[in-house]
């Protein structure tokens, strides 16, 4: 990834000059701003009745995909209780995926598209985890259109919009094709005043980008016009949510809001919430209970609002954006695999089963 040197250097003398900032954190915001994470030495061993469990999930109610880049892979949730199903829904990758953002259901609904803020690409896979290849930019990295890609959406025509916070296409939102060919931005560059966007949301309102160095959630129409700016933000906005009820969660990283932000469908400021044992706060989810699942880069957690932590889900693991995924077109269910004993009682009773039918089935033809 090619780095926007001045912006960065222009965030982080903004953060030295508040004095309410240690050292650690500067690095964090400079880390998260270029897409450098943490990475495993020891890749972690897949779990294949997890998978499977997952695989069906996907295939009923659904499942929550979860990007982690400590080992570069997907993982998967259960939607209603935010527990975790499959830690390697997409298993450890890192020859493709180096920072992996947001993983989403591709416009086939029978793939998944997972951004890479390092690797300046969006990559597909199977349901299976499998690599497909590269998507957009189609044909490969290319740093004239994608560079430092974070959260991504489709559109209602299926179009690909990717955030772009780097490189000579920063401060956009990209637009692709179903086959991952560039087709211009979506929102044009610096837009509305759009600058350094870290989501793209659409809602019943309208389009929502966050914008991490513009200070502001801005709102914009489906054919990517300015409409205005839903509402101000102190200061790292990453990904946003709209409710069941209209009201909009931001994961809002640093900054005196620092935590999971509610606004309602007006912008107006309900509350924040920020467990005092969390912080830097990534994705953010509304589960059925009212509670929100939250990432940062210690885990994923359950927190309510009351600004109580609830429950760590899974922790180690520096977890990204969160994604509803159920495809229309659904994946055939997996037997889990049966023992040598189990089968053989399996074949027995099938046997006794036609030694039955069978003459029954002549008498009752007879009669």
């Amino acid at each position: 990834m090619s780095l926007n040197l001045s912006k960065n250097l222009l965030v982080i003398t903004i953060v030295m000059a508040n004095s309410s900032v240690n050292a650690a954190t500067q690095q964090q915001i400079s880390d998260e701003i270029n897409g450098i994470s943490p990475s495993s030495t020891v890749l972690p061993i897949r779990d294949v009745n997890a998978h499977i469990a997952a695989i069906n999930a996907i295939g009923s109610e659904g499942v929550l995909l979860i990007p982690e880049s400590t080992n570069d892979r997907v993982m998967a949730f259960d939607p209603t209780t935010g527990d975790l199903i499959d830690a390697d829904f997409i298993p450890a990758d890192p020859t493709n995926l180096s920072t992996p953002i947001h993983a989403i259901l591709a416009n086939d609904n029978a793939s998944i598209l997972v951004s890479d803020q390092l690797d300046d690409i969006v990559q597909q896979y199977d349901f299976d985890g499998n690599f497909l290849g590269n998507f957009a930019p189609a044909g490969g990295v290319d740093n004239t259109v994608l560079d430092n890609a974070r959260g991504i959406s489709l559109d209602e025509t299926g179009n690909l919009l990717v955030s772009i916070g780097g490189g000579v296409n920063d401060d956009a939102i990209a637009r692709f094709d179903a086959a991952g060919i560039y087709t211009g931005n979506f929102v044009a560059n610096g837009l509305g005043g759009l600058n350094s966007p870290f989501d793209v949301l659409f809602t019943n309102n309208g389009v929502l980008v966050g914008g991490i160095t513009s200070d502001a959630i801005h709102q914009y129409d489906n054919s990517g016009a300015f409409i205005g700016n839903l509402t101000a933000i102190d200061t790292f906005p990453e990904q946003i949510f709209e409710t069941s009820s209209g009201n909009i969660l931001v994961a809002n990283f640093s900054g005196s809001q620092e935590g999971v932000v509610e606004y309602d469908a007006a912008g107006t400021l309900i509350d924040i919430y920020d467990p005092p044992a969390l912080g830097g706060y990534r994705g953010v989810y509304e589960l059925p209970n009212g509670n929100i699942l939250t990432t940062n880069g210690g885990g994923v957690h359950e927190i309510d609002r009351l600004g109580n932590l609830v429950e760590t889900k899974i922790s180690g693991v520096s977890a990204r954006f969160i994604e509803f995924v159920r495809p229309q077109v659904l994946p055939p269910a997996i037997i889990p695999s049966l023992s040598t004993y189990s089968l053989l009682l399996l074949i027995i009773g099938l046997i006794g089963s036609l030694l039955f039918v069978k003459p029954n089935f002549h008498r009752l033809m007879k009669d």
